[in-house]
Parts: C-alpha cells; structure tokens; sequence
C-alpha cells in the first residue's frame, strides 16, 4: 500500500524513517517519535505502509517540538513547586527554634545589662524585672514587623510594575490580518478606512502617510538619501544591523521554520512564511476564483489586478506597473543587466527570487508533490505551471490572433515568435 499512515491520501513524498533526521537534540528511533507524538506503535518489521505525506510530516514535526517543551515546562513548575514546599518547612522550623527558651532567657540576659549599663536602676523583685523583660520583646516585635510590612509594600509596587511591563510586552493576535503584534491599539489603526485616519504629509513632496515615523523614514531615505553600504553584497540599506541578522547571519535569530530550517526576526514573519509549506487559502476574491493566503496579498491582488492600479512609470517605453521593484525589473529588459550570478553554474539572472528559483534546481530537494501523478516540483510555481497538464485549462489568449494557452510563458513565447518577429520583417 502506497499511501499515508496517517491520512491515507495518495500522495505520498516522505518516508517515516525521515523524521529522526529533521529533529534536533537527542538521537530517537521513528517509532519512538510516532509512539511520543499520535501513539501509533509502528513496528520496523511491519507490512503496513510507513509513507507520510507532506502534510502529516510536516504536522508530526511541529506537533513534536511543542510536546517536548510543554513536558518541559511541566518538570520546571513541578520543580519549583517543591522548592516552595522545602521553604515553608524552613520557615516553620525557625518560627518554632525562635520562641525556644534557653534563646530567650540569653536574649533577656543581654538585654538587661545594656539597660544597667546605660543608668538604669537595679530592680528589687521578680515580677518588676518579668514586666521589664516582656516590654523589651514587645518593642522589638513591633520594629521587626514595622521593617516587613515596609518591605512586603516595596516588593508589591515592583512586581506591579513588572506584570505591566511583561503584560505590555505579550504579544496579541489581530484578528484582521493574523498578525501578532504588541500594541494591538496601535496596529488596529492601520486597518481603519483612510478618510478616519489622520494622515502626515511629506515636508518635500506630496506624499502622504499613516504615521509619523513611517513620513520621517521615507524623508531620511528618498530626499536626505540616508543608507548604508553592506560590504558582503555591495547592497545599500537602510538598517544594516537587520540587513545583515536577515539576509548573511540568519542562525542567531529566535524564531525557526520546522520544515525548511529557516530564521526570522520575529514570530510573525515566521507564522506568514510557514503558510508556504501548507495548502490553505483562506482569503479569496469576491471578484474572481482567486484564493490567497494572506489578507495583505489580497489587498494587493485587487488593487493591482481589479483596480488597475499602476503608479510607477518607465522613463523609456511609458509602461506602467503596480511596485517599484516590477520597474525595477522591467528597466533591466532595456539594459540588458543581469547583475545576479548563480554560484554554481556561473548562469546571470536579472532577479533574486530567479536566481534562488534556479538555485532549487542544483538543491535536488523537490518537496512539492502532484497529487494526481508521481512528479514532485522545486516550488509552488512549478506545480502550479505543471496542474495544467490536467486541468486543460487555457486562460492566457494572444492579443493578436486571440489563440487560448495554458500559461502566459507559452502565450508570450507565441506573441514574440508567431506575430512580433514577422512584423519587425515587414
């Protein structure tokens, strides 16, 4: 049987005896971990299947990491609590140990000939020097208990004011766009309509923004030219530090993607790359079949597909596009410039994203499966490109002869050799 011991779909890409090789920390046997994690008891000898899909792999990974430090978390509360325990026992033994009387009876002793010393009279009976003795201990009680409450009202203002720090320093969700941010107050402003908001116009040009550091960020940047030389890639950024954690140093930063090993800076641009490694699409555009995976590339999709919103200007043919980077890129196509090298190879790109496209090819590491054929993809895009071989469908038309293709490469590739190079003959 060649399916999924857990989900039994058919399209299987991964074996269980791969899991001990994606965890870190001690050395565990595949059964072990499935054993820990479902309760499965999968026998090495066995007949039944041990293919996983991506999915389940994926999910039994995360799903291991979390029970590991929710059973750690435990043994430390659990530690602490007898620690606890030992103390109060402490306690209660020098409370007793403090009102023995041979301790007091030496107390009393010192006490009075402090008293002698200091001029006071000699007394003639017991029960005067019992009387004395009673309102020396008295006294001192009292001053001891003054000094602890003084101290219990100290300790109580400081934690206060350490549970409002952390309190403010807990991240919260947005239930808007998913985003875990600190100051949920200040991010949910972000979302009101633009005519509620109270917008900041540039000192220089026109332009108008959200918020105030956002404005002075873009004066530093765009009209005082503020940036700084990365040496490793001969790029200029605004934050070096960051560029340099992000892009060349990425193994110190906290938060890990499980499946593909890599950093980020914080939990949220973690949680939106993970959406990469599953299928879901929960946005969807109510103007056509389109489903995303976040609202902010919705956002994007309707104002760049549906509203034909398009602000950047090329200074040479008059194209317009939707992003800088896009005109960017298109300048390129009139310079001839490919200034991104792929190590391996020595091929020139004109991008990033296709040259780290291209690098997935040498990688030989291809993680996303057709689930109605055997063939496994680099990317998403490739198994995207790849679904139209069973889908037949054609929704890319020629702008010339109106013939349907399947993807817009194929359409391009006929626009340029069937109708462009005979009307740059003619």
């Amino acid at each position: 049987m060649n399916v999924c011991r857990t989900c039994l779909t058919v399209a299987v890409a991964k074996d269980i005896s791969l899991l001990p090789e994606e965890l870190e920390g001690e050395p565990q046997s595949y059964s072990d971990i499935m054993l820990f994690c479902l309760g499965l008891n999968v026998v090495p000898e066995s007949k039944l299947t041990t293919k996983l899909c991506v999915d389940c792999f994926l999910n039994i990974l995360s799903f291991h990491k979390f029970k590991t430090q929710a059973v750690k978390s435990d043994e430390y509360l659990r530690s602490l609590q007898e620690k606890v325990k030992d103390e109060d026992d402490v306690k209660k033994e020098d409370t007793i140990n403090f009102f023995d009387d041979d301790e007091i009876r030496e107390d009393q002793d010192i006490k009075l000939e402090v008293q002698a010393d200091d001029g006071i009279e000699e007394l003639q009976s017991d029960d005067e020097l019992l009387s004395v003795i009673k309102k020396i201990k008295y006294e001192n009680l009292n001053e001891e208990s003054k000094e602890n409450e003084q101290t219990t009202v100290t300790n109580r203002k400081k934690s206060k004011k350490k549970s409002k720090k952390e309190s403010e320093k807990q991240e919260q969700v947005c239930e808007e766009c998913g985003k875990t941010v600190r100051n949920l107050k200040e991010h949910m402003y972000q979302h009101k309509p633009l005519l509620m908001r109270k917008r900041y116009k540039c000192k220089s040009c026109d332009k108008m923004f959200s918020t105030f550091s956002s404005r002075l960020k873009h004066y530093k940047i765009k009209h005082l030219g503020i940036k700084q030389h990365c040496n490793e890639c001969n790029k200029d950024v605004v934050n070096l530090t960051s560029h340099c954690m992000v892009i060349h140093n990425s193994k110190p930063l906290p938060f890990e993607c499980v499946p593909c090993g890599r950093r980020f800076l914080s939990k949220s641009k973690r949680d939106q790359h993970m959406l990469i490694h599953t299928k879901d699409r929960p946005y969807k555009c109510d103007q056509c079949d389109k489903d995303f995976r976040s609202k902010m590339v919705l956002m994007q999709h309707k104002r760049q597909v549906h509203e034909k919103e398009k602000t950047h200007l090329c200074q040479f043919c008059s194209k317009r596009f939707f992003k800088k980077y896009h005109l960017q890129v298109h300048i390129r196509s009139h310079s001839k410039e490919r200034p991104y090298e792929c190590p391996d190879c020595g091929k020139y790109f004109t991008t990033t994203s296709t040259l780290k496209n291209h690098r997935l090819i040498h990688s030989g590491v291809k993680m996303f499966a057709c689930e109605r054929c055997d063939m496994t993809f680099c990317t998403p895009g490739y198994l995207r490109n790849h679904m139209v071989c069973h889908t037949k469908e054609k929704r890319y038309s020629c702008k010339y002869c109106g013939t349907p293709f399947g993807r817009s490469d194929h359409r391009r590739r006929h626009e340029r050799t069937a109708h462009e190079r005979v009307l740059t003959s003619v």
